[in-house]
């Protein structure tokens, strides 16, 4: 099968790009034809260079709905987008189109494109949650131009995990069918003792440091002010964790201010973006999730791959159900899930039950077999009558 990825293209550093690198290298794996289409934007570099390896990549003059001024409003009478990239799709003669969109108002000039080509088409939507949520600006005509874009999407529209689904299925109405396929991850042998002691010494870290890792972009969702105040009631109980954040964005400078008021600097460290965290993973010993919301979080299931045990906020325990007492650690306001972190066994045990889980229910394998299975169907209603 021929399948077209179509980004949304809001960046290169986000999981929602990231799943495309795993499902196109998952699904050419099992004997696919696979492409990119994403903007030129320079932002979009570094996904279309992990991309190459295994599928054919085309840069289009694309502009991402964050990028316009009246962002997804300016939809509405954007004629020429949608046509052009019909056209470009076109010319590539896929089997499906599938679209790739961070949430639920951006890319909808892409959605307008399936319904002037005739191919099958799948939308990924990461994030589910409404502008009205959000307390977006124009929130309430934002959404409208949203869910009426959603209802007239005549392809298949698949939501990350069933929190998510629930989410779309209730935003967008009766009548719009929603499938749930959960993000997946390569499972790959753990490493061994000396790599991991290796990987530590590049960090500073000694035999008697807890190292409390985590990753994602430093914006208001993620909450990584929040992360340092967890990071000093830990530091109140555990003197010998050490805390570093993977990634980097616009609350960088808050954050070095908030750790120098708490006095936790020598404690804790920014390292900045890196495209390859495995290594990172290998070598902690906890990873700390703080984010308000998710889809289906890559940090929190490559951590779980690797072996890494996971402590997680309550709200992200409401969204993800298969997180339970035996796979991961709750952290909750009364600072229960604290103490746990000094029983080393009990995260050890947690852990590997954590990794378990991911490689039965979470690998790249199971969630392009998934997929297969939604382009197969997707094919099959678009041979019907409209």
């Amino acid at each position: 099968m021929r399948i077209l990825f179509a980004s949304s293209s809001s960046g290169s550093r986000g999981g929602g790009e990231t799943f495309l690198v795993y499902l196109g290298e998952a699904l050419a794996r099992r004997g696919h034809e696979v492409a990119l289409w994403a903007s030129s934007h320079p932002r979009m570099d570094e996904i279309a260079a992990r991309f190459a390896p295994f599928g054919a990549v085309h840069r289009a003059d694309y502009t991402n709905t964050y990028d316009r001024p009246r962002r997804s409003v300016a939809a509405l009478i954007d004629r020429a987008t949608p046509a052009r990239a019909a056209r470009e799709w076109e010319a590539l003669k896929p089997d499906v189109v599938h679209i790739n969109k961070q949430n639920l108002e951006d890319g909808l000039e892409l959605l307008r494109a399936t319904r002037l080509i005739d191919r099958p088409a799948v939308c990924t939507i990461h994030i589910t949650q409404s502008a009205a949520f959000l307390g977006a600006k124009g929130a309430r005509l934002r959404d409208w131009v949203s869910r009426r874009a959603l209802r007239r999407f005549r392809g298949a529209l698949v939501a990350v995990s069933e929190a998510r689904k629930a989410d779309l299925e209730k935003f967008a109405g009766p009548g719009v069918n929603v499938a749930a396929i959960p993000n997946g991850v390569p499972i790959s042998a753990p490493i061994s003792p000396e790599e991991r002691s290796r990987r530590r010494a590049e960090l500073g870290l000694s035999d008697q440091d807890f190292a409390i890792l985590a990753v994602g972009r430093m914006t208001p969702q993620k909450r990584p002010l929040l992360f340092l105040d967890i990071a000093a009631r830990i530091l109140a109980r555990a003197p010998e964790a050490r805390f570093f954040w993977i990634g980097d964005g616009p609350l960088a400078a808050e954050w070095d201010a908030r750790a120098a008021a708490l006095g936790i600097t020598p404690r804790v460290e920014r390292l900045g973006w890196r495209e390859d965290v495995a290594p990172l993973l290998a070598s902690g010993d906890l990873l700390l999730h703080t984010a308000e919301y998710e889809g289906m979080p890559f940090a929190v299931l490559e951590a779980m791959a690797a072996g890494l045990p996971c402590a997680l906020s309550e709200a992200l325990y409401r969204e993800m159900p298969f997180l339970d007492d035996s796979n991961s650690v709750r952290l909750s306001e009364d600072d229960a899930g604290i103490d746990l972190l000094r029983n080393r066994a009990e995260l050890t045990r947690r852990a590997q039950a954590a990794a378990r889980l991911v490689a039965g229910q979470f690998s790249t394998d199971a969630m392009a077999a998934a997929y297969e299975a939604a382009y197969a169907s997707a094919k099959a209603a678009r041979n019907q009558p409209l």
